[in-house]
């Protein structure tokens, strides 16, 4: 198992170490910095979990137990005291990455999605359906179809791993990106490296073996509430991609 464990995490750091870095120089330093937490987080996050967990087990309830979880892996790292304080406020308030980043959600994440909409009044519902015509896909120049007009998120205790490992050390970098542009073979150096791991840790689990698929918020969000038999279908686990890239 121990092998197994040390196999999954390089072939994750490897991963990380791709999309992080645009150089050698820039992956000859990250990797020592990042090998043992590799390790860590994957034990925390895969290879404990899935010993602990039994056949029978409701996919949603372990999803949501797999969030609490990747949750607390982010809480106990940033207070390792290892990294600067991140910009983001703790009490929530800022929507950067949520009005001005593509978001995107594995399809597991989408079904989870789908039975908390299901669970808002009609009138909770069309709020989110009358904003989605207006916005087109998240990204640059847009926002999460979820976000409010006081700026929170309609369903923050079911976002996706994206929105809950996405954190900035630098306002001011954030600031830059969006007025700027991220520049061609840019290191990124204002995100946690912990949470590239985090996520991708979790995206194995949900989708062990395979490349993970990813719907766009939006795109989804629109399928869905505009149609209650679908809504329903991926709310039963009936998941389609189809139409939703």
């Amino acid at each position: 198992m121990k092998e197994l464990s040390d196999e999954l995490a390089e072939k994750i750091l490897n991963d990380v170490l791709e999309e992080r870095c645009a150089s050698e120089e820039g992956v000859r330093r990250y990797r020592p910095l990042l090998e043992e937490r590799a390790r860590r987080i994957v034990a925390r996050l895969v290879v404990e979990p899935s010993a602990d967990s039994g056949p029978n087990t409701d996919f949603p309830h372990r999803l949501h137990a797999l969030f609490n979880l990747a949750d607390t892996v982010v809480k106990d790292e940033l207070g390792s005291h290892r990294y600067p304080k991140p910009a983001c406020p703790d009490d929530g308030g800022c929507a950067m990455c949520c009005t001005h980043m593509r978001i995107v959600l594995s399809v597991q994440e989408a079904a989870v999605i789908a039975r908390e909409l299901l669970g808002l009044s009609a009138s909770e519902k069309a709020e989110i359906a009358h904003r989605l015509p207006s916005l087109g896909q998240s990204g640059p120049g847009s926002r999460c179809g979820l976000l409010d007009e006081q700026g929170l998120c309609t369903l923050y205790a079911a976002r996706p791993i994206n929105c809950r490992t996405y954190r900035s050390c630098s306002i001011t970098a954030c600031e830059d990106r969006v007025r700027l542009g991220r520049n061609a073979g840019e290191e990124v150096v204002f995100t946690y490296p912990f949470d590239d791991l985090v996520r991708k840790s979790f995206h194995h689990v949900v989708q062990p073996g395979e490349t993970p698929h990813f719907l766009e918020m939006n795109t989804f969000l629109a399928s869905v509430l505009h149609d209650d038999e679908a809504l329903a279908a991926w709310a039963s686990g009936q998941i389609s991609t189809k139409g939703n890239e």
